[in-house]
């Protein structure tokens, strides 16, 4: 009886500790500049320094202070217009530079309500002309 218990107590240990991961999110200069922390149900990106800046629920990107930024999918990271914002390493059509060591993951900040996501235009290979930085800032202004 204890050799059947032991089994299943083991496999709740290892459900309980899910493995932490980060994704790496690379700008269009190809440098490593923010970072989705996958641990929660709601995954946070961070920026490089440990800011957090917004939130993905499934595909869609939401700022804390509830505005859609845009979409993230397949590895890429795209704005409202359809554009790339960010890429992962995997996904990425240049030469990626790892960062710095990542600063310590600041508070979250309160979720607003979000809005509704906007209908999904047509994803451009084009990367957009706003900075990560200011994409995902964008997320935490009024």
């Amino acid at each position: 009886m204890k050799f059947i218990f032991l089994p299943i107590i083991c496999l709740s240990i290892l459900v309980a500790f899910k493995p932490y991961r980060e994704t790496d999110l690379y700008d269009s200069s190809g440098n490593a500049a923010a970072f989705i922390d996958d641990y929660l149900a709601d995954r946070v990106i961070y920026l490089w320094d440990g800011s957090p800046e917004a939130y993905l629920v499934q595909t869609d990107v939401f700022g804390f202070n509830g505005k859609h930024l845009g979409w993230f999918e397949k590895g890429i990271l795209r704005d409202n217009d359809g554009k790339v914002v960010a890429t992962i390493k995997e996904a990425a059509d240049k030469i990626t530079v790892d960062g710095s060591l990542k600063g310590l993951k600041k508070m979250l900040p309160e979720k607003k309500f979000h809005d509704m996501p906007p209908i999904r235009p047509y994803f451009s290979a084009l990367w957009s002309l706003t900075r990560l930085n200011d994409f995902l800032k964008s997320g935490t202004s009024n």
